[in-house]
Order: structure tokens, then sequence, then C-alpha cells
């Protein structure tokens, strides 16, 4: 009995002094694991585990002026290695445009360049993805007094100046310099800041120099169809106009039948200038529709708008705050050079 009572007690001290030796290990070994758990990062692992996604929202996605943009976006995306995502409204919409801004913003993504539809409404949602720590950018459409990091595309009041400054050249050249000609100006939306600075650049361009007297200004909302019916039926109710200056080519994206109206007013003289030098832009250019075109380059704007986005996610430092996508000038002398040039538009 007492030698069981002493084995007891052997075995007892052999536990209490394994207890002693295996805590400190496993105590030792819990501590490793926790330092590694608050600090999971270190230089053998990247910061990001997925990869950087993008978004584009145009002012709508059945205006096929952003189809070259679009394409030469993905290209750029897939170079990078980056998602891209290409969501807007079907039509023009600012309270749709600034939804689908905010459920980007609640997915949390990494950029949003925006083609603004109107300032005043998309200068608060920037404001929002800013503070949500998105980098924000515009294209085609700036958004002036915002927090975006850059604009990318054309300067539109330079190419206002530019179509005031065919428009000069053509009514001059005509001996009409001094009379009052009576003019009607189409635009898309009646709030888009880079249309409405075209129109004050084609003013500012033609004061003093030509006589035009503004009669009218239309809006069609950068719907083609709409763009076509606008110019119709203002021709039939005011076929006495003299001068049509078109802030974009919308009316002129459909087939030219679409126009007769307009078409004979051309043959009567009518004198035209408007922006874009698309394909079917410079097809109605040379059945007599406009004398002076300027155009932009969409496939610069979708590609460095990707490229510069990305680079600023990555937390480079963008160089200049205002990418300038250059003007293409067209008059009658290089339609057909153009428009060999062009290729049709294939929607996606």
């Amino acid at each position: 009995m007492k030698g069981r009572r002493i084995f007891n007690w052997a075995f007892l001290l052999l536990c209490l002094l394994g207890c002693l030796f295996l805590f400190p290990l496993n105590y030792a070994s819990e501590t490793v694991i926790a330092k590694n758990n608050l600090n999971p990062v270190s230089s053998s692992f990247p910061s990001r585990t997925r990869p950087i996604t993008i978004a584009i929202v145009p002012k709508s996605l059945d205006n096929p002026v952003f189809v070259d943009a679009k394409e030469t976006a993905e290209l750029a995306a897939r170079k990078l290695k980056v998602n891209l995502e290409w969501v807007g409204p079907f039509k023009v919409d600012p309270d749709t445009q600034v939804k689908i801004i905010e459920g980007l913003i609640w997915r949390k993504v990494d950029g949003i360049a925006i083609s603004t539809s109107d300032p005043e409404k998309i200068r608060k949602v920037i404001t929002k993805a800013v503070a949500a720590g998105i980098k924000v950018a515009t294209i085609d459409a700036d958004c002036p007094d915002s927090e975006r990091l850059f604009y990318c595309g054309t300067d539109n009041y330079k190419a206002g100046w530019a179509c005031g400054e065919s428009m000069v050249k053509i009514i001059t050249e005509k001996g009409l310099a001094k009379k009052s000609l009576r003019t009607a100006i189409l635009t898309g939306g009646i709030e888009a800041h880079n249309l409405n600075e075209r129109i004050r650049g084609f003013k500012e361009a033609v004061a003093g120099k030509i006589n035009l007297n503004y009669v009218a200004l239309l809006a069609c909302d950068d719907d083609t169809s709409t763009g076509a019916k606008v110019v119709e039926s203002y021709i039939k109710q005011h076929p006495e106009t003299e001068v049509f200056y078109f802030s974009g080519g919308w009316a002129f994206f459909g087939p030219t039948e679409s126009l007769p109206l307009y078409q004979e007013w051309c043959n009567r003289g009518g004198i035209a200038v408007s922006m874009d030098t698309f394909h079917p832009v410079l097809i109605a250019a040379n059945k007599g529709f406009f004398q002076a075109l300027v155009g932009q380059d969409f496939r610069k704007m979708g590609e460095l708008t990707v490229n510069y986005l990305v680079a600023a996610v990555k937390g480079h430092r963008i160089p200049e705050e205002y990418i300038d996508t250059g003007l293409e000038l067209a008059n009658q002398s290089n339609f057909d050079q153009l428009l060999k040039e062009k290729k049709p538009w294939e929607m996606k």
C-alpha cells in the first residue's frame, strides 16, 4: 500500500513537470501565430488579393460615338491585366447615371471614368466616390470644379472655336459676312458641359466677323433618331433658316435618306458646319450636308483614360489634369480622303 502511494506521488510529480516544460513551448508557438495574424502582409506577399477593377460610365449606351472608345479601352485593359466594366444608362438620363455610379461605389471598384451628362448631379456623386477611396476621372464630357483626378477628351471650347472659324471662312467667301443670317443650333443635352463649351467657342469665334442671328437652340439628348426628327421638323416649319451649327453629328449617324427635307435645304444653298468626322457623318458630308467638320479622337480617349486611371489606382502620380486628345479638321477638300481612312461602326 505504501509502495503504491509512493508510485502515485511520483506519477503526479512527473505530470506536473511535464506541464511546466510543455506550457512555455505551446505559449511561444501561439505567440508566433498571433503575431503573424496581426501582420499578414510582408514583403513576400502581394498587398492585393484581387485584380484591379475600373468602370467607364458613358452618358448612354445607345450613342455609337463611344464604339471606338470602348474598343480601345478594352484593349488597354487586357494589356494591363485589369478588369474593365462598361456600364451606363441606355439613353441619356443623369439620374440613372448617378444610380449606376452609386452602385459602383457600393461595390468598391478601384476606379471610375465618367462621361458627364449633368455636371451638377454628377459632381455630388464624384465627391462620394472619392470619399470612398475610389479614383475618379472624366472622359469625353468633363465635370468642372469636381474632385475628379483628370479629364481625358476633346478641348470642347477649342473644337467649337474651330467650327466657328470654318463658318466665318465659308460665309465670307460667299460674300455674306454683313448679312444677318437666320441660324439654328442643334445640341445633345442642354445641361451637358462639353456641348455648351462647343457652342460658346463657336459663338465667340464668329462674333464681330459675320452676322449670325440665333433663332433656335434644339436638343436631341444625344439620340440619333431624335436628332434626325428634330432637324426635319424644324426645317419643315422654318424653311427660311439659312445656317445650321451642329454641336454633335447625332442627326447624321443614320442613313441620309432619313433627312429628305434637310437634303433639299442643303440643295437650296443652306450652310452648315458640324462636329464629328465619323464614317456616317463623312458620307453625309459627301452628299453636301456640310461645308466643314471638326472631328474628335475617341480611340485615343478610350486608351488613355484606362492607362491613366490604372496608373492612379496603383499610386502613380498623374502628370497632367487635362489630357487633350486633339482635333481633326475636314472640309470639301479632304472629305473623300478621310472617308477612306474611317471604318464603319460595328455595334456590339
